[in-house]
């Protein structure tokens, strides 16, 4: 019987195989052209963007490097949604190690995903704790997320498939740091806030 942290690893890679996979099948199909001025301008773009992302995924689900606040930004440039969902930074502390990093670039991956027509995704820090606040159209946070809130196991939401992943991970990540995770309402409109506490 496999494990949860099997199942776990499982679904990660066969989440990062699909979401490089995209510009890997641009780049094999402009190829043969890649003597015309259009195609190479898009061999070059696409490159760019597969190092974008290739960076970003090491980040979020290698070990993790060292990280300023700043370098938030940076990295969320390589997200598989960045073409419609812009990631804003607040205010935070000034580094981040490679751990905390990982988790938080992974949170803004997970609420960039509940904007499936685009929008914007504020992170923000405060007494040690993250919030993550999307808005726009649409949004929607995954049912597997509010389940591990709620107390689910990451093993039951796992049983929802690779691309609803991100929720089990964050979960994962957040646990490992000694963090929990909940939704806050912010102040007036728009949607539930996720929270990652601070370690204790």
């Amino acid at each position: 019987m496999k494990t949860p942290d099997i199942r776990l690893a499982e679904q990660v890679a066969a989440r990062l195989c699909h979401d490089i996979g995209s510009p890997l099948s641009t780049l094999t199909a402009i190829m043969p052209q890649a003597g015309e001025a259009a195609a190479h301008a898009l061999l070059s773009e696409t490159a760019v963007e597969l190092r974008q992302r290739h960076r970003l995924f090491c980040l979020c689900f290698g070990v993790g490097d060292e990280l300023g606040w700043d370098d938030l930004g940076e990295a969320l440039r390589g997200a598989p949604m960045a073409h419609r969902v812009r990631f804003a930074l607040g205010g935070g502390p000034a580094s981040l190690g490679g751990a905390t990093g990982r988790l938080v670039l992974a949170a803004a991956l997970l609420a960039a995903e509940t904007l499936p027509r685009g929008g914007e995704v504020h992170i923000s820090a405060e007494d040690g704790a993250f919030l993550l606040r999307p808005s726009g159209r649409d949004q929607r946070w995954p049912e597997g997320l509010l389940r591990l809130i709620a107390g689910d196991s990451v093993d039951s939401v796992l049983a929802e498939g690779p691309r609803w992943v991100l929720a089990p991970w964050v979960a994962s990540l957040a646990q490992a740091e000694f963090r929990s995770l909940s939704m806050a309402l912010p102040g007036g409109e728009g949607a539930p806030v996720l929270r990652i506490s601070a370690p204790g």
